[in-house]
């Protein structure tokens, strides 16, 4: 007896719900890097640098967990934030790390040969925030922040004037954010600080998470206070469908930007919570003359 065919199901791709860094809930049936623009890039072949442009993903429906900022430990106010601030900046200032920064920066920016346009933190972490669970990070964002306004002293050494200076974290309050005004930096939301940057400015991303790296790859800055990139070019088990190799673009983008860049390893700074760990200081190369467009 013959058997009965029966037609087959088409098959579908499973697809996932995920929440993205804006808190936003989507939904893809690729398992590649989330809660990044779809990016278009162009390999200059005479440079080696690229030219990036971000799309922003449709958005399908809001989540309940959008970040938002902390509430301040209580009894906070911006003089007990300054004071604790001042005691930090004062180790920080006498450690080999800091004195590694500031001679690179004034080595590269120094006869004018390059003009920062501003300078822009990313991720520090609330300094007074409540919501600390099992790592106070305070301590951490204190220190941070001292390296930032480090690099922006040195800057308006060297320039002249002080460069306009930004925040982006999610977790600020109103206290974090008066906090960095007394300090002449100015608190910004997602994605103000992202759409700051150019090519002249200087970023720093502390522990930054790929999403965010991607982003500042795309805006090519000057001068980036990170970490090694390595880990771009790892897989991580991500898989390519729909024909799209968000991977492949990933890391051609970091390529393209290693070919431009030198970098300095900085000094380990021994510290609670390990704020500067694997610090890398990365800048763009100067052409030598023979190499400059006529």
């Amino acid at each position: 007896m013959p058997h009965t065919s029966r037609k087959k199901k088409p098959v579908h791709k499973k697809r996932k719900e995920f929440v993205d860094e804006e808190g936003w809930t989507r939904i893809t049936s690729t398992t590649s890097v989330i809660g990044v623009p779809r990016k278009s890039t162009a390999v200059d072949s005479q440079t080696g640098g690229f030219h990036g442009r971000l799309e922003v993903p449709n958005v399908l429906k809001p989540a309940g967990v959008t970040p938002r900022p902390m509430k301040p430990v209580k009894g906070t106010t911006v003089d007990t934030m300054r004071a604790q601030y001042n005691r930090i900046e004062a180790n920080w200032l006498e450690s080999d790390l800091c004195r590694s920064l500031k001679e690179i920066l004034r080595r590269y920016l120094g006869g004018g040969r390059r003009e920062i346009s501003n300078c822009v933190v990313f991720g520090s972490g609330s300094f007074c925030g409540d919501e600390i669970h099992w790592v106070d990070r305070h301590e951490s964002a204190y220190y941070q922040i001292a390296a930032f306004r480090t690099v922006a002293d040195t800057i308006e050494q060297i320039q002249g004037h002080w460069p306009p200076c930004y925040a982006q974290e999610p977790f600020y309050n109103e206290l974090d954010a008066a906090f960095l005004a007394n300090m002449h930096i100015t608190r910004v939301d997602h994605p103000q600080g992202f759409n700051l940057l150019d090519e002249a400015s200087f970023v720093y991303s502390p522990a930054a998470e790929p999403e965010v790296e991607l982003r500042i790859l795309s805006h090519d800055p000057e001068i980036w206070l990170h970490r090694s990139l390595e880990h771009l070019f790892y897989s991580n088990g991500m898989t390519v469908e729909d024909g799209q190799d968000d991977t492949r673009i990933d890391r051609d983008m970091a390529q393209a930007f290693l070919k431009t860049q030198d970098f300095a390893q900085l000094p380990d700074f021994d510290l609670k919570n390990f704020p500067f760990h694997g610090s890398m200081l990365w800048w763009r190369k100067t052409l030598d003359p023979e190499e400059k467009e006529p």
